[in-house]
């Protein structure tokens, strides 16, 4: 079943705890609950720097999570993956959403139950997904840092990071915008991710891709690390580190 609300939950370790992390990420399908739908949780490493890159930052991970069913966010957040992913975190940031508009798939599934409701001048967040060809794996990442940079001028890109299970071959973004101008000012008319976009349509990078926009209904956890998410406060629900779950670090 499609899912009409997704939780991104970005968690941050000391050193002395991310190789725990990483034996997690591998072992995850093991920890969590049999009752848990295959998919339904998925933890990846972040990428290093400002989160695009080759390399993996194995101190920040992402856990997404996919209701399948009305009510099923909370059952999940108790999960034992949950729990084990949080408790040893040194900063957490969650991103509570609902998927308004998108296409394309993620492993073959088409994961979200688009609302298509109008974004407006709200702040938004965009997922984009894709698992690269093995052959265009070297063209692919010869764009990235140009497009990285771009990224970092638009004054409108409030928040931004990479992740995937796999460092060279599936990834995906996350990025919080102002509004929708913003946006599209980047996706459409920059030159370089742009050009970035037609070569990959034109040489087949991408086998498989997913662009997905969210309403954002709300953000907590250490918001107050982020001044530009927590300036976003009298637009959606900002919420700071008032709350503990699984462990001794807070979570929504």
């Amino acid at each position: 079943m499609a899912a009409n609300q997704v939780l991104f939950s970005f968690f941050r370790y000391s050193r002395n705890h991310s190789f725990g992390a990483f034996v997690l990420m591998g072992f995850q399908s093991f920890v969590a609950s049999r009752s848990v739908p295959m998919g339904a949780l998925r933890l990846m490493t972040c990428g290093s720097g400002n989160g695009f890159s080759i390399v993996p930052d194995l101190t920040r991970y992402c856990l997404m999570t996919v209701p399948s069913q009305p009510g099923d966010l909370v059952r999940l957040r108790t999960n034992r993956l949950y729990r084990w992913v949080a408790g040893p975190s040194i900063e957490q940031l969650h991103f509570l959403l609902r998927p308004v508009s998108g296409h394309g798939t993620w492993d073959g599934n088409a994961l979200f139950d688009y609302s298509n409701h109008r974004l407006g001048d709200r702040p938004f967040a965009v997922l984009t997904r894709a698992r690269v060809a093995a052959g265009r794996a070297m063209a692919f990442w010869r764009r990235v840092p140009e497009v990285s940079r771009s990224l970092g001028d638009i004054p409108g890109c409030i928040y931004h990071v990479g992740f995937g299970a796999h460092p060279l071959l599936r990834l995906a973004t996350f990025s919080v915008w102002r509004d929708l101008e913003s946006m599209q000012e980047f996706a459409y008319r920059r030159s370089r991710h742009r050009a970035a976009l037609e070569e990959a349509r034109a040489d087949d990078w991408l086998p498989e891709s997913m662009f997905v926009r969210f309403e954002i209904e709300s953000i907590q956890g250490n918001v107050e690390r982020y001044p530009r998410l927590l300036a976003l406060a009298p637009e959606i629900g900002i919420g700071t580190n008032n709350t503990v779950l699984g462990g001794n670090r807070p979570v929504i």
